[in-house]
């Protein structure tokens, strides 16, 4: 008879108890509140940047150097945007959707897989994981700051001094980058539908153009570079027949990481960190974590 009735009561419980137990597991607490869907955190914004900056055929070591740009140049960048005042602050603000207004293209796992199609995915996909947890966390700082962390796919043989873009840019010297001759952009021509030769007024050390003038016009080398759709602002001009002959040495603004080297040196061995090394100066990489 006992035993009777502890069955009862404890059926009697169960059903007591069932409605709640339903509700933890659909919402995860007792009070019946739906709990928001968690977002891509920080590593997962990393893994979506990287393939839209550097080849996925490059060295996973090249791959991490990258990631750890990224990373740092959307702290940064999000400390700016946001109004934080570190790090980890900024890092609790980001939002998928202030990506691209912060200058970053940001892929879901699913868009890229549509983007570089299933073999390539299966292909790489691995690869941007294992680049990005390697270096989880990690960022290059100044006095616990995220720098600003420029970079460019191809170097006119050296990297360009960050004197061009202030004082504040002292650990972008300029480096050798000898084996960027022989990436495949690395020489462009292009003839340019002008009426009259520019004249090229100062030079870089590196060997950019910093000032010219066309016609009464003074224009800086990039922004002549941006008009005229040139690879680099490391350029010759000629007056040819069919008009303004343009030579072009390098592919971007020669600022920062070489990212053609940087596959290069870790095709040599180097790791990530001395790659990184290479390139920025006096910056310690420090994790968030």
């Amino acid at each position: 008879m006992r035993e009777k009735i502890k069955t009862g009561i404890s059926i009697f419980i169960i059903l007591i108890l069932l409605p709640y137990v339903a509700v933890v597991f659909r919402t995860g607490n007792m009070k019946g509140e739906e709990k928001p869907a968690q977002g891509p955190g920080l590593e997962d914004y990393v893994a979506g940047i990287l393939p839209g900056q550097m080849p996925l055929s490059y060295q996973t070591e090249a791959l991490k150097a990258q990631a750890v740009i990224i990373r740092t140049n959307l702290l940064k960048k999000s400390m700016e945007f946001y109004g934080a005042d570190s790090p980890m602050e900024a890092l609790q603000s980001i939002r998928e959707e202030d990506l691209k207004t912060m200058g970053f293209d940001y892929a879901s796992p699913e868009e890229l897989r549509q983007l570089l199609g299933y073999d390539q995915w299966e292909l790489y996909g691995e690869k941007v994981q294992r680049a990005v947890s390697a270096t989880e966390g990690r960022i290059l700082t100044i006095n616990g700051l995220p720098v600003d962390l420029p970079y460019h796919a191809v170097s006119a043989g050296k990297t360009r001094s960050g004197q061009v873009l202030g004082e504040g840019y002292s650990y972008l010297e300029s480096v050798d980058c000898a084996t960027d001759v022989e990436a495949a952009d690395y020489l462009s021509i292009q003839i340019l539908s002008l009426r009259e030769l520019p004249e090229i007024r100062t030079r870089d050390d590196a060997g950019y153009v910093t000032e010219l003038s066309l016609g009464e016009e003074l224009l800086a080398g990039e922004e002549f570079r941006s008009r005229f759709g040139l690879n680099s602002s490391s350029f010759t001009l000629e007056q040819t027949e069919d008009g303004i002959r343009a030579v072009t040495k390098g592919l971007g603004h020669g600022l920062g990481l070489s990212m053609y080297q940087a596959n290069r040196q870790a095709a040599d061995g180097k790791t990530y960190l001395e790659i990184l090394s290479y390139f920025y100066k006096n910056v310690e990489c420090i994790s968030l974590s």
